[in-house]
């Protein structure tokens, strides 16, 4: 089994992707299914890159639930100033301050992003027609932490010949992309890995031509502190240089990955953090700079 190593870059504050949750008063709290009756309420959805994240814990210091099957939640609570937390298997912690009034309902979104390790674990794939079937010839390639690549000829991995174990991985979530599978589509599916177990991806192929870019699109904007576009900007990633245009915006096409962004423009302070590109997806970006004279 042959693999190579993709990097992904520690995560900081860059603003923008959708990560960084916003805190609104938007009513008075209503009384929950169970007839509590809170004097506040929080409420709002837990996501990754846009998509829901199902049965994530939610706390503010000793009231605690969980998200339902739409990443939403809510939690009846006094009134005062609380530190709200967001876990989830395979996902960084996020941990907020949110300052709750008497009768008022703050609606506060958080987004989520991976995270890999210590523990580690396997990961089987197989790959089938919609619905079951015998396995497909095909490539396989893994993406976490790291990436790993095989040909599978008898569209498994382990095959019972090729190798008797399948992907050695971190735990975490693991997305998987089937291509180069004659007469049909390329395929995906995301797995979550625990530590010391086997997950098991069930690759569905439809039939077709259709393939699955390993790019994305960053679609991004340079502001100032108000809101108002730097046209003077530059944005470097993974050593390549674009300039924003008049309106303060750039477009990239990356690797599916994690990828640093530099940002500089002259009289503002650099700014430099990471940002997720998927297959095929497009992801907006704003990226906030600070004026030197503001320091």
């Amino acid at each position: 089994m042959s693999n190579y190593r993709r990097t992904f870059l520690q995560r900081t504050a860059l603003v923008g992707s959708g990560l960084i949750g916003a805190a609104t008063g938007v009513g008075a709290a209503d009384t929950d299914s169970t007839g509590a009756t809170g004097s506040a309420r929080i409420e709002g959805t837990v996501t990754h890159f846009g998509r829901p994240v199902a049965d994530a814990t939610v706390t503010a210091d000793e009231n605690s639930t969980r998200t339902d099957e739409s990443g939403s939640y809510s939690l009846e609570i006094d009134r005062g100033e609380y530190t709200l937390s967001v876990t989830a298997p395979g996902y960084a912690s996020r941990s907020i301050a949110v300052n709750v009034a008497d009768g008022e309902t703050v609606s506060m979104d958080v987004g989520l992003e991976r995270e890999w390790g210590p523990g580690s674990g396997d990961l089987e794939v197989s790959a089938t027609p919609v619905g079951g079937g015998r396995t497909i010839p095909c490539e396989i390639t893994v993406f976490g932490d790291e990436r790993y690549g095989v040909t599978a000829p008898l569209g498994s991995a382990p095959d019972g010949e090729n190798w008797e174990k399948g992907f050695q991985v971190s735990e975490g979530w693991w997305e998987i992309l089937v291509t180069n599978a004659e007469g049909y589509s390329d395929g995906y599916q995301e797995v979550l890995v625990e530590d010391g177990e086997t997950a098991f991806g069930w690759v569905q192929l439809a039939e077709g031509d259709d393939e699955i870019a390993e790019t994305g699109r960053i679609d991004g904007t340079v502001v100032d502190e108000t809101g108002t576009p730097v046209d003077g900007a530059t944005v470097w990633t993974d050593g390549a240089r674009t300039a924003v245009d008049d309106d303060g915006e750039f477009e990239l096409e990356l690797e599916h990955g994690r990828h640093r962004i530099v940002t500089t423009a002259a009289g503002y302070e650099r700014v430099a953090g990471d940002v997720q590109v998927k297959f095929g997806r497009t992801t907006g970006l704003t990226v906030t700079l600070r004026s030197r004279d503001s320091q």
